[in-house]
């Protein structure tokens, strides 16, 4: 088997991790009051436990060159606290207050954001398929919040808040540590991000501990922790090696494509049309600006 079909394997089976622990998270709310800030804190310690060792021992050079450096340990703090911290936890209040597959396309829509941001940034205007990409983005999430209404919304305000400002988080998710990665790599930055995360979550005092009340709680925090998390990474990471980010960007798609449909058919998560339709617009944006811009960066 090539190396390209192998990391488009690693990506696709990473896609299904992430849509499955999704699923995972809005069955665990179902029966259990466990804070999300909770469900937060055990996945950095998982991902940090596993990525940080592996990441120091590949590191050849000084394994903790970063925390000598302000600019980089800057860069680690700020991405512990939205990119990985306020990511994940907004990520799972909108699972919570609407279903996996409502809190993932709408966190999947952050590559709109990063245009948006870009052209503030680089102070210049989108191009015209850009236009519409953002245009055709904002009108599924419109769909997905109204079911097509413009009188109300369809789904909690505190899903809709949540989902966007985790998609807004996501945005600086990919925008902010791109010096760092070059230099040290991805599985280093998820490490120590995740050890400090960890660190701030326990020493800030806002978590709720919560003890865990049955075979069922455990199993889904278990599943979201080994699949949803470190599998779906490290398959991710390993495969983006492989294939490139772009191929990867696209291949993960499948993500809010597998938590809307195993929600439909095993879940009794019901869908209207609008909600399909506004599904697949946001997904049609998302991979049309993501190949159109890595098109263009390869023009230049």
């Amino acid at each position: 088997m090539s190396e390209n079909k192998k990391g488009c394997i690693m990506v696709t089976i990473a896609a299904v991790c992430w849509g499955l622990g999704g699923i995972a998270a809005q069955e665990l709310y179902k029966i259990s009051e466990i804070p999300s800030l909770f469900v937060v804190l055990l996945r950095m310690m998982a991902m940090a436990a596993v990525f940080l060792p592996v990441s120091l021992i590949k590191k050849r050079t000084d394994p903790f060159e970063c925390l000598k450096n302000k600019k980089d340990i800057t860069t680690l703090l700020f991405f512990a606290v939205i990119g990985s911290t306020y990511v994940q936890f907004s990520y799972y209040e909108a699972i919570r207050y609407s279903n996996a597959a409502t809190g993932t396309v709408l966190q999947y829509a952050a590559p709109v954001f990063v245009l948006i941001a870009m052209a503030f940034i680089n102070k210049k205007l989108p191009g015209v398929i850009e236009i519409i990409c953002v245009i055709t983005a904002m009108a599924g999430i419109f769909l997905i919040s109204t079911h097509g209404s413009i009188n109300s919304l369809a789904i909690s305000p505190k899903a809709v808040f949540f989902g966007i400002t985790s998609a807004l988080a996501y945005a600086f998710y990919t925008i902010e540590p791109v010096g760092f990665i070059k230099k040290y790599g991805s599985m280093y930055l998820l490490g120590f991000s995740s050890l400090i995360s960890a660190i701030i979550l326990l020493l800030s005092g806002l978590v709720e501990f919560y003890r865990i009340q049955s075979l069922a709680e455990m199993g889904y925090i278990l599943f979201i922790l080994i699949f949803g998390s470190i599998t779906a990474f490290g398959l991710f990471l390993a495969g983006v090696a492989k294939i490139g980010s772009t191929s990867a960007v696209v291949l993960s798609a499948l993500e809010p494509l597998v938590s809307a449909v195993v929600s439909a058919l095993f879940f009794s998560v019901a869908f209207t049309f609008a909600d399909g339709i506004g599904i697949l617009l946001v997904m049609a944006a998302v991979l049309t600006l993501s190949i159109y811009v890595n098109r263009k960066n390869i023009a230049r």
